[in-house]
């Protein structure tokens, strides 16, 4: 019996990775990672049993790690939307995940990760939310149309696409950037709603 090695089974994922940053979910071709990863299409299945599978062993972790950040990293924070924390996430997550990144954000048709757009501004405008109604409570004040929730998030991540897309591995300009489009669209929210 053969066993599964872990340095072909990345060498597959380095190359799914590439296939599908060139090509997008829905062009990408097995043969091509195969060949690009220096194995048979037969033995690729050995690995994962479809590209469907492929795709999301690769793309779960960097959701997992976007997830995480609008939910858990500033839970114990003073200010929860605090610029730096928010733009430390960010970028932790990006310079991890750049490829991956784009690939869900632009190249991700016909994936399970279609709709990240949409599920994106659902979390943050959700975490958003959260936060400001806490602040606007504690201020005696409170929020007169809670869609503007789901403005604010739109912003966001249409902001984040935009820079990805047109920026990509200039990490230092992305990083300047998100600063400046979060300090724009977040800092002292609460006083502004």
């Amino acid at each position: 019996m053969q066993y599964l090695k872990e340095e072909v089974k990345e060498a597959i994922r380095k190359a799914a990775l590439e296939e599908f940053g060139k090509k997008s979910y829905s062009r990408a071709s097995m043969r091509a990672i195969a060949r690009n990863a220096g194995i048979t299409v037969g033995n690729i299945y050995r690995y994962f049993s479809s590209k469907d599978e492929l795709f999301n062993d690769i793309m779960d972790p960097a959701w997992q790690a976007i997830t995480r950040a609008i939910f858990d990293q500033y839970n114990e924070a003073e200010d929860p939307l605090l610029i730096s924390g928010i733009i430390t996430a960010i970028m932790g997550i990006y310079r991890k995940y750049s490829t991956e990144l784009y690939i869900l954000f632009h190249n991700s048709k016909d994936s399970k990760y279609e709709n990240i757009k949409n599920g994106l501004m659902e979390l943050i405008a959700g975490r958003i939310e959260k936060e400001m109604i806490t602040q606007l409570k504690s201020s005696g004040r409170k929020v007169k149309d809670p869609f503007i929730f789901m403005i604010i998030a739109n912003a966001i991540v249409d902001s984040i696409y935009l820079i990805i897309r047109e920026v990509r591995d200039d990490f230092d300009r992305v990083e300047a950037l998100m600063e400046k489009t979060m300090t724009v669209l977040v800092k002292d929210l609460y006083k502004r709603l």
